[in-house]
């Protein structure tokens, strides 16, 4: 062989070298960014060219797949979409997917590898790809009723809120309701255009209607936290002393002057209270009584029992990972006096509501909330069932039955009476949570029913529906959306 010709056998050789080490980059080394580039509309058709499973409550599928006639043959559809908007959430072509649509999406489109033998043998049968389905916990007469109050409460004009009805005995989440919602099918659908629209009119809307308020927000929680106070100073006793819900706690007649502050605490309509037991304060929810308390405890204590009920812990994941509760640290003795009544900088989700009532009904014990009850095979059979776990346990079950007494108290002789409901022994908290200049109150009321075997621990938080400044109450606005969730509740099938 001549040398030029040896010479491009060589460059050849090299080629083909380049070549082979190039194209295995690309599909071994590379392939996953390449797959996940937004610019691959291959994944894209991909995801819509087999039916993708449902999501489905009380045995009737919410969020469906149905065939088109363009090239993404599939899209999805939602029915009583803003009902279950938050849950859910969307799959998009453009805006990708959220809530239960996102954390389940490899069940859901059929690729979980726990699908992968029917997958096999749907191809064997010449059958189409489909995706598993998911069994949510949600109550429909529950979400409903929670859903309509909201958007009945603000008398014709929308208002901002949230709604979690839990199991206190397995953590289920019965309800999960943000206000104002908006309609998935419109982000779900193929044409471009309005699908941009939507999502346009989303972003730009000062109600934000996609934040979920159930979970993802935090608010000042008012006189709910009252409940952690009391738990406090029964765990701690004050000055020396046990307390229960019968021990006369001392505090001034209508105004607490906060030490190192110019700034004082009043009950809310100028109410005296005084030298009173416990249970008498939590049922008229004297400010002045908790205020008391917090300086008598101090910020120390109230934040290690804020933290045994779940503040300043990581949010739980449902599977939406919910934000964190906050209760500050390193505070002053007036911060204390603050905190105690649920202000200052003292903050939780409607969830972390929910979760507190459940504590106090299921005698002390919080269970882990969940939102999946099962995920399902391509041919409907149960794959996996959640079971319910231990999240907390704050208190005892006789500090949980002196707390259940008070909160039936609130609700036959207190602030609570809104929520009464024949025949039912109904437990429960207002909080009005003040914020600041020239924003309404936060109305809040966290219950549970039936008292003495409950089914169901509710937490209703009502923001900024714009009603004159003497209406927000936790008792007008938020008790009665509880006691219509109850009622769907206990008059629905068991669950």
């Amino acid at each position: 062989m001549n040398r030029p010709i040896k010479r491009v056998a060589v460059f050849c050789l090299v080629l083909f070298a380049v070549l082979f080490l190039t194209a295995n980059y690309i599909q071994f080394v590379n392939a996953a960014s390449y797959s996940a580039h937004p610019d691959n509309r291959r994944n894209l058709i991909y995801a819509y060219q087999n039916p993708r499973g449902q999501i489905i409550v009380d045995g009737k599928a919410i969020a469906t797949s149905t065939p088109t006639s363009g090239s993404l043959k599939y899209q999805r559809q939602y029915t009583n979409g803003p009902l279950y908007a938050q849950a859910t959430g969307y799959f998009s072509v453009n805006y990708g997917s959220t809530s239960i649509e996102h954390y389940e999406n490899p069940l859901l489109q059929g690729t979980d590898p726990r699908l992968a033998t029917q997958q096999f043998l749907n191809q064997i049968e010449d059958k189409p790809k489909s995706g598993g389905s998911v069994v949510l916990t949600l109550n429909a007469a529950a979400q409903q009723a929670a859903y309509n109050g909201l958007a009945n409460v603000g008398g014709g004009k929308e208002v901002e809120g949230a709604v979690v009805a839990l199991d206190p005995k397995t953590g289920a989440i019965l309800a999960l309701v943000s206000a104002p919602s908006f309609d998935p099918n419109n982000l779900a659908t193929h044409d471009t255009s309005t699908e941009a629209k939507a999502a346009n009119a989303l972003q730009s809307d000062p109600l934000q209607p996609s934040l979920d308020r159930a979970l993802a927000q935090t608010y000042p929680p008012g006189s709910t936290f009252k409940i952690i106070t009391s738990a406090a100073a029964m765990t701690n006793g004050v000055s020396g002393q046990p307390v229960n819900e019968n021990t006369v706690i001392q505090s001034p007649t209508d105004t607490l002057q906060l030490p190192g502050s110019t700034s004082t605490i009043s009950n809310d309509s100028g109410e005296t209270c005084g030298d009173t037991t416990l249970i008498n304060a939590f049922t008229l929810s004297c400010n002045t009584v908790y205020g008391q308390l917090g300086l008598d405890l101090g910020g120390s204590k109230l934040q290690d029992e804020a933290q045994k009920w779940g503040f300043n812990q990581t949010g739980p994941t449902v599977p939406m990972t919910a934000a964190s509760p906050v209760f500050p640290n390193n505070i002053s003795q007036a911060q204390a006096a603050q905190s105690a009544i649920g202000q200052f900088n003292v903050r939780m989700t409607p969830l972390q509501g929910a979760m507190m009532a459940a504590g106090v009904a299921n005698g002390g014990v919080i269970m882990a909330p969940y939102l999946i009850k099962q995920e399902l095979d391509t041919k409907g059979g149960v794959m996996s069932t959640t079971s319910p776990s231990q999240l907390y346990n704050p208190i005892t079950s006789d500090q949980a039955n002196q707390l259940k007494d008070m909160m039936i108290s609130v609700v036959q002789n207190g602030t609570g009476t809104a929520a009464q409901i024949s025949g039912v022994q109904v437990a429960g908290k207002t909080g009005t949570a003040q914020r600041g200049t020239g924003q309404n109150a936060l109305a809040w009321f966290l219950s549970f029913a039936p008292a003495d075997n409950p089914k169901v621990a509710v937490a209703v938080l009502v923001q900024d529906n714009d009603p004159n400044a003497g209406d927000v109450y936790g008792g007008t606005l938020a008790a009665p959306i509880a006691k219509d969730v109850i009622q769907a509740v206990l008059g629905s099938p068991a669950q």
